[in-house]
């Protein structure tokens, strides 16, 4: 990579700006009253991103700075606030946010690297992701490693996101769909509690049964012969159901039929 892309990506990220409040004179007032006066002054210490430099300017004097590099399209306006934020919540006494997932905690490095990155201020993933020359200089062996991961693990994360949103969806879904078939489950319930009894016997379908004296039955109006050969068939056909439980085989001959409850 040529210098100019090595300045080019330095600018990929914003720097890692702390902030100070320092007694400085007030050196128009010590000679106005012959003593020395001095006045809290709030002081921006910049690093850009992957180096070790730190520049010190007086707050008031770079918040205006800032503005110009705006309007002449060196800088994005979302740092800009991001400065402007971090210092309210510094004067706060709150933390100042970082830029991004930070390195401290971040699980996929071991605590002692994440301690070494935050030294040389790469404070957040996105910072290792976009680590340059000088940056992996810093960090020594093992730099491309670090950043192969934290490019692997963003990539992971950005391409996970619409998925994890479909699978929100369809548990939502899901939950809706258990809710409405409990609630049916809950009105059949209660309609059945509230039907009469007699009406559940009735939508209850009745299983017929035939009995010996139904089988005997289908002798009637049948001639003399007939009526004798039916009803010596019908008593074996009773006596195999008695024994066996069930009727014989609709083929089975009078003399199968006696052998077998024989």
């Amino acid at each position: 990579m040529d210098a100019v892309g090595q300045v080019l990506n330095r600018s990929d990220r914003p720097a890692y700006v702390r902030f100070e409040r320092r007694p400085v004179e007030d050196r128009k007032a010590t000679l106005e009253q012959g003593r020395y006066i001095c006045k809290d002054v709030d002081f921006a210490l910049i690093t850009p991103p992957y180096s070790k430099d730190c520049v010190e300017k007086k707050v008031d004097a770079w918040f205006p700075e800032l503005e110009m590099k705006v309007r002449n399209g060196r800088m994005p306006a979302d740092w800009r606030d991001m400065y402007i934020k971090s210092y309210q919540a510094w004067k706060n006494g709150q933390e100042i946010p970082l830029n991004g997932t930070p390195i401290k905690g971040w699980g996929v490095i071991s605590p002692a690297q994440q301690e070494m990155l935050i030294h040389i201020n790469i404070r957040t993933v996105e910072d290792l992701a976009n680590v340059n020359d000088e940056g992996k200089s810093r960090i020594g062996m093992g730099a491309l490693d670090l950043k192969n991961k934290a490019i692997a693990w963003l990539a992971q994360l950005n391409d996970k996101g619409p998925l994890t949103q479909e699978m929100a969806s369809l548990k939502n879904e899901n939950a809706q769909l258990k809710g409405s078939i409990e609630s049916l489950m809950e009105q059949v319930k209660k309609l059945s509690s509230q039907m009469p009894k007699e009406a559940i016997i009735q939508m209850v379908p009745q299983v017929q049964t035939i009995t010996v004296s139904d089988i005997l039955d289908e002798s009637v109006s049948k001639g003399p012969d007939v009526v004798d050969n039916s009803r010596e068939h019908n008593i074996l056909v009773a006596k195999y159901i008695e024994k066996f439980g069930k009727s014989p085989h609709h083929r089975m001959a009078d003399k199968t039929i006696k052998e077998a409850i024989a």
